[in-house]
Protein backbone atom coordinates (compact mmCIF):
# COMPACT_ATOMS: atom_id res chain seq x y z
CA UNK A 1 0.00 0.00 0.00
CA UNK A 2 1.30 3.38 -0.63
CA UNK A 3 0.15 6.72 1.25
CA UNK A 4 -0.96 9.37 -1.21
CA UNK A 5 1.44 7.39 -4.16
CA UNK A 6 4.49 9.26 -2.47
CA UNK A 7 6.55 5.47 -2.64
CA UNK A 8 6.28 5.04 -6.59
CA UNK A 9 6.83 8.71 -7.22
CA UNK A 10 9.92 8.69 -5.03
CA UNK A 11 10.41 5.92 -6.56
CA UNK A 12 10.64 7.08 -10.26
CA UNK A 13 12.18 9.88 -9.19
CA UNK A 14 15.39 8.24 -8.05
CA UNK A 15 15.45 6.13 -11.22
CA UNK A 16 15.60 9.66 -13.36
CA UNK A 17 18.91 10.44 -11.00
CA UNK A 18 16.85 12.90 -8.42
CA UNK A 19 17.06 12.34 -4.73
CA UNK A 20 14.09 10.44 -2.81
CA UNK A 21 12.35 14.13 -1.63
CA UNK A 22 9.23 14.83 -1.76
CA UNK A 23 7.24 18.06 -0.43
CA UNK A 24 3.45 18.15 0.68
CA UNK A 25 2.06 21.17 0.69
CA UNK A 26 -1.32 21.63 3.08
CA UNK A 27 -3.13 24.69 3.79
CA UNK A 28 -3.40 23.91 7.68
CA UNK A 29 -1.82 22.58 10.39
CA UNK A 30 -4.53 20.08 11.25
CA UNK A 31 -4.32 18.80 7.92
CA UNK A 32 -0.26 18.62 8.15
CA UNK A 33 -0.15 16.94 11.57
CA UNK A 34 -2.66 14.43 10.06
CA UNK A 35 -0.72 13.42 7.06
CA UNK A 36 2.27 13.44 9.48
CA UNK A 37 0.68 11.02 11.47
CA UNK A 38 -0.15 8.75 8.56
CA UNK A 39 2.97 8.70 6.54
CA UNK A 40 4.65 8.11 9.89
CA UNK A 41 2.33 4.90 10.40
CA UNK A 42 2.94 3.54 6.64
CA UNK A 43 6.36 3.31 6.63
CA UNK A 44 8.07 6.83 7.05
CA UNK A 45 8.54 6.68 10.83
CA UNK A 46 11.01 9.14 11.42
CA UNK A 47 11.87 10.40 8.10
CA UNK A 48 9.11 13.22 7.98
CA UNK A 49 9.68 16.52 8.75
CA UNK A 50 7.17 19.56 9.19
CA UNK A 51 7.51 22.97 8.89
CA UNK A 52 4.31 25.78 9.54
CA UNK A 53 4.50 29.35 11.04
CA UNK A 54 5.33 28.25 14.65
CA UNK A 55 6.71 24.70 14.45
CA UNK A 56 6.00 24.01 18.10
CA UNK A 57 6.39 20.45 18.14
CA UNK A 58 9.22 18.08 20.08
CA UNK A 59 10.51 16.94 16.89
CA UNK A 60 10.94 20.47 15.16
CA UNK A 61 11.87 21.99 18.54
CA UNK A 62 14.46 19.01 18.66
CA UNK A 63 16.02 19.65 14.85
CA UNK A 64 16.01 23.43 15.63
CA UNK A 65 17.82 23.01 19.43
CA UNK A 66 20.52 20.75 17.32
CA UNK A 67 20.91 22.71 14.41
CA UNK A 68 21.54 25.77 16.56
CA UNK A 69 24.30 24.06 18.63
CA UNK A 70 25.70 22.54 15.45
CA UNK A 71 25.95 26.45 14.23
CA UNK A 72 26.90 28.24 17.50
CA UNK A 73 28.70 31.29 17.12
CA UNK A 74 28.62 31.39 13.04
CA UNK A 75 26.81 33.92 10.62
CA UNK A 76 24.85 31.12 9.66
CA UNK A 77 22.75 31.69 12.80
CA UNK A 78 20.56 35.13 11.89
CA UNK A 79 19.42 35.38 15.59
CA UNK A 80 15.24 35.71 13.75
CA UNK A 81 13.99 32.58 15.72
CA UNK A 82 12.07 32.41 12.50
CA UNK A 83 14.16 32.61 9.89
CA UNK A 84 16.87 29.94 11.72
CA UNK A 85 13.84 27.68 12.31
CA UNK A 86 13.43 27.45 8.38
CA UNK A 87 16.67 26.96 7.74
CA UNK A 88 16.99 24.23 10.20
CA UNK A 89 14.28 22.30 8.81
CA UNK A 90 15.49 22.84 5.16
CA UNK A 91 18.88 21.23 6.74
CA UNK A 92 16.97 18.71 8.61
CA UNK A 93 14.91 17.66 5.13
CA UNK A 94 18.00 17.92 2.92
CA UNK A 95 19.69 15.37 5.04
CA UNK A 96 19.81 11.64 4.97
CA UNK A 97 17.32 10.97 7.25
CA UNK A 98 14.27 12.93 6.22
CA UNK A 99 12.63 12.24 3.34
CA UNK A 100 9.42 13.91 3.19
CA UNK A 101 8.76 17.67 4.58
CA UNK A 102 5.07 19.00 5.26
CA UNK A 103 4.90 22.40 5.04
CA UNK A 104 2.05 25.14 5.39
CA UNK A 105 2.48 28.42 3.15
CA UNK A 106 5.11 29.02 5.74
CA UNK A 107 7.24 26.51 3.37
CA UNK A 108 6.33 28.43 -0.21
CA UNK A 109 8.52 30.99 0.87
CA UNK A 110 11.80 31.78 1.26
CA UNK A 111 13.76 28.40 1.05
CA UNK A 112 15.22 26.85 -1.72
CA UNK A 113 14.51 23.39 -1.93
CA UNK A 114 16.06 22.26 -5.52
CA UNK A 115 17.56 19.03 -4.26
CA UNK A 116 13.34 17.82 -3.96
CA UNK A 117 11.75 16.73 -7.18
CA UNK A 118 8.85 15.91 -5.89
CA UNK A 119 5.86 18.17 -4.85
CA UNK A 120 2.15 16.75 -3.78
CA UNK A 121 -0.31 19.49 -3.29
CA UNK A 122 -2.46 18.03 -1.09
CA UNK A 123 -5.17 21.14 -0.68
CA UNK A 124 -4.69 23.79 -3.69
CA UNK A 125 -4.89 27.77 -2.42
CA UNK A 126 -7.25 29.48 -4.26
CA UNK A 127 -4.91 32.32 -5.46
CA UNK A 128 -2.88 29.41 -8.86
CA UNK A 129 0.27 32.24 -8.00
CA UNK A 130 0.69 30.48 -4.63
CA UNK A 131 0.39 26.91 -6.45
CA UNK A 132 3.11 28.34 -8.99
CA UNK A 133 5.15 29.95 -5.83
CA UNK A 134 5.35 26.43 -4.16
CA UNK A 135 6.28 25.04 -7.06
CA UNK A 136 9.06 27.32 -7.65
CA UNK A 137 10.74 26.29 -4.62
CA UNK A 138 11.83 22.91 -5.94
CA UNK A 139 12.40 24.22 -9.83
CA UNK A 140 14.97 26.48 -9.65
CA UNK A 141 19.20 26.85 -11.07
CA UNK A 142 20.26 23.61 -9.59
CA UNK A 143 17.86 21.11 -9.75
CA UNK A 144 19.09 18.05 -11.60
CA UNK A 145 16.07 16.06 -13.00
CA UNK A 146 12.14 17.71 -14.00
CA UNK A 147 9.94 18.40 -11.04
CA UNK A 148 7.00 15.85 -10.46
CA UNK A 149 3.76 18.26 -9.21
CA UNK A 150 0.98 15.80 -8.07
CA UNK A 151 -2.13 18.12 -7.62
CA UNK A 152 -5.48 16.67 -5.25
CA UNK A 153 -8.21 17.64 -6.20
CA UNK A 154 -11.96 17.30 -4.78
CA UNK A 155 -13.86 17.55 -8.12
CA UNK A 156 -16.85 18.50 -5.98
CA UNK A 157 -15.61 21.52 -4.98
CA UNK A 158 -16.24 23.74 -7.63
CA UNK A 159 -13.48 26.60 -6.08
CA UNK A 160 -11.16 23.67 -6.09
CA UNK A 161 -11.76 22.50 -9.66
CA UNK A 162 -11.77 25.85 -11.19
CA UNK A 163 -8.08 26.70 -9.60
CA UNK A 164 -6.98 23.92 -11.32
CA UNK A 165 -8.63 24.68 -14.35
CA UNK A 166 -6.89 28.26 -14.84
CA UNK A 167 -3.61 26.78 -13.32
CA UNK A 168 -4.09 23.90 -16.43
CA UNK A 169 -4.51 26.80 -18.77
CA UNK A 170 -1.84 29.09 -17.97
CA UNK A 171 0.63 25.99 -18.42
CA UNK A 172 -0.93 25.27 -21.61
CA UNK A 173 -0.06 29.18 -22.55
CA UNK A 174 3.66 27.95 -21.79
CA UNK A 175 3.95 25.15 -23.59
CA UNK A 176 3.21 26.46 -26.79
CA UNK A 177 6.10 28.85 -26.34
Amino acid sequence: KTTLGVKSNLNEIVNLGGQRKAVIFTESVRTQKYLADLLNNNGYDGKVVMMNGSNNDPDSREIYNNWLDRHKGTDIVSGSRTADMKAAIVDAFRSDSKSILIATESGAEGINLQFCSLIVNFDLPWNPQRVEQRIGRCHRYGQKIDVFVVNLLNRKNRAEERVYELLESKFQLFSGV
